[in-house]
């Protein structure tokens, strides 16, 4: 009877360790199909709220009001289990008021992994966008990885940076995601998160900013010169009111 029992063992563990694998892969299908309905994912979307006010508090010094407005609207983002509309933020100052580092600590306190997180996508104009009259393949290619990593998670970032060098009418593809409603070409995208930087435009003659190209989104509004701004920019984009 021992002899017996002891020639079970194996198939014995074997079954264990076949169920325990079987038991796994159903679960990873669950995962799957529940980051598919987009609603449900949140993937490696980590928010450490407290970690990321400290760091701003820190070490971003003469921004008060950015701080406040982005701390703010990430809260009551981050807070709902059901947002209506993606957040999105408009960053606008000159160099050395702190944009790149303010977004790249948003990154790094939303989601695991950071800027490298697979969730954050980081946008250059001069690396991904370099020549206007490829304009037409740009906007293709935008719509497609917006709506396709949106698809795969609804929890994602999308970094735009240096918007003033964008090719003009790029982020016109962008607007369908950025207002409030449900689904937009088949995708949820309302837990996704628009993050815009902008350089302050120079003035030119008689105190007037440049004329707006054509197709473009609407300038950030000045402010003096050591200043950060910081807008959650409404449906027709950021640096609109809203």
């Amino acid at each position: 009877m021992a002899a017996a029992t002891r020639g079970c063992r194996p198939w014995g563990s074997f079954l264990g360790l076949l169920g325990l694998v079987s038991a796994a892969a159903a679960a990873w299908d669950l995962a799957s199909l529940r980051c598919n309905l987009g609603a449900f994912c949140e993937c490696d979307f980590r928010p450490d709220l407290p970690g990321l006010e400290c760091d701003l508090a820190q070490h971003l010094a003469g921004q008060h009001l950015a701080k406040a407005l982005v701390v703010k609207a990430l809260k009551a983002f981050v807070r709902d289990p059901t947002p209506t509309k993606p957040l999105v933020l408009s960053l606008h100052g000159w160099t050395g008021t702190g944009k790149s580092y303010v977004s790249s600590l948003l990154a790094h306190y939303l989601f695991q992994g950071g800027l490298r997180s697979p969730r954050v996508h980081h946008f250059s104009p001069v690396l991904h966008f370099p020549h206007p009259s490829h304009i037409e393949r740009y906007k293709k290619d935008l719509k497609s990885w917006v709506q396709g990593n949106l698809t795969a998670c609804g929890r994602s970032l999308f970094l735009f940076d240096e918007m003033d060098k964008m090719p003009p009418g790029l982020m016109e593809v962008l607007r369908p995601f950025l207002g409030s409603s449900w689904v937009v070409y088949g995708t949820n995208y309302r837990k996704a998160i628009f993050i815009f930087i902008r350089w302050l435009l120079k003035l030119g003659h008689h105190g007037r900013a440049p004329p707006r190209r054509s197709g473009t989104l609407p300038p950030a509004p000045a402010a003096p010169r050591p200043a950060l701004c910081a807008q959650r920019a409404g449906p027709a984009g950021p640096g609109a009111k809203g």
